[in-house]
């Protein structure tokens, strides 16, 4: 999430910045409330504004209302929290007609910053995430339509591919939220790419099966809370297969394309994946948009080897890679599809966060 900060004292400015960026905020700052305005306007990742009331050439309320005026007719999403001091009664009731989200009264107090921004975060993606869903609905045709769609692919497998994907890392605390957030993610891709409205339906059903594979697996491995040998890692990889051999013998389309998801999820476009090393469009499209999504959810995790990161840092790693990771891993179109939608790829996650302790 990231952050427009404007106050005029250079000392607050600089302890304020440097305490959001140890939070994992990405943060802007402003002089003043023209220049807070300005910054506004350039930046369209912008999506909080932390303002303070009494600034010089233009207030923070003035500020608000500019941009309110200018973003009347647009739909971009924020929210703007004040800084003001005891007393100024005044201001907050303009504020609240400017519709801020919270107030904060000088000397800050810490716990109510975060807590706030925090607070904010979540509204934001909340209104993301229904605003994605409004557009999903309003792009591929009527609701009805897509209902009807919807309806008939879950009276096939859809209903049992949720309860095997669940079941299927059982033993994993929190997995029911991993497989929702990576089933919504590809959706949201899928319908980016403007594959077919039913196309797009049948990826989000099979691609809560892409783990399977680890019901025959080694499960003590899986769930390690520390770096894995490199033996071990290569044992962990044979959930691939196993996932595409425990699908093999089923009919249903939805179950055919998870299939393909199970093996060839970790396959790379640039042909260093795994199982097969399949290269570029050898790899089918379906397990090339959760490969993308995984990999962003697995980046947003804690793992043995690093703690998780921002949505900021995680688009990143995707786009400019590290020491796992490499842009040239990703099917150019998803990648491309990915970074389009990347607000609402993080309300998603934000929707279905791991409580902490989990995955």
């Amino acid at each position: 999430m990231k952050i427009l900060l404007a106050e005029d004292d250079t000392q607050v400015r600089t302890e304020l910045r440097e305490l959001l960026v140890a939070e994992g905020y990405d943060v802007t700052t402003a002089v003043d409330g023209i220049d807070a305005f300005e910054k506004f306007r350039a930046d369209e990742l912008i999506e909080i504004l932390l303002l303070d009331i009494r600034m010089p050439r233009c207030t923070g309320l003035q500020t608000l209302d500019a941009i309110r005026k200018i973003e009347s007719g647009s739909d971009r999403i924020f929210e703007a929290i004040f800084i003001t001091g005891n007393g100024d009664n005044d201001a907050v009731i303009a504020a609240l007609k400017l519709g801020a989200f919270a107030f904060l009264f000088k000397p800050l107090v810490v716990e109510q910053l975060l807590t706030e921004l925090g607070d904010a975060s979540d509204t934001i993606n909340q209104r993301r995430y229904r605003a994605f869903q409004s557009a999903l609905l309003t792009n591929q045709g009527e609701s009805v339509q897509l209902t009807k769609i919807t309806t008939a692919i879950k009276g096939g497998m859809g209903a049992t591919s949720e309860i095997a994907a669940i079941g299927a890392e059982h033993y994993t605390p929190g997995i029911e939220l991993h497989v929702h957030r990576i089933s919504e993610m590809a959706l949201c891709i899928a319908a980016r790419m403007e594959l077919e409205q039913e196309h797009c339906q049948q990826i989000r059903l099979a691609s809560l099966l892409h783990d399977i594979g680890k019901l025959g697996g080694p499960a003590d491995l899986y769930t390690a809370e520390r770096k894995l040998t490199e033996e071990e890692f290569e044992k962990t990889k044979e959930h691939t297969n196993l996932g595409a051999a425990l699908l093999q013998h089923y009919d249903d389309p939805i179950i055919k394309i998870a299939q393909n998801i199970a093996l060839q999820h970790h396959e790379n476009w640039d042909g260093s994946g795994y199982p097969a090393g399949l290269k570029g469009d050898e790899i089918s499209i379906e397990a090339a948009i959760v490969h993308a999504v995984d990999i962003y959810d697995n980046l947003r995790s804690t793992r043995p080897y690093r703690t998780a990161l921002p949505h900021h840092e995680a688009m990143d790693v995707l786009v400019n890679g590290d020491e796992k990771s490499n842009p040239d891993h990703f099917h150019p179109g998803v990648l491309q599809a990915l970074l389009s939608q990347h607000r609402q790829i993080e309300a998603i996650y934000e929707r279905y966060k791991p409580m902490e302790g989990q995955v």
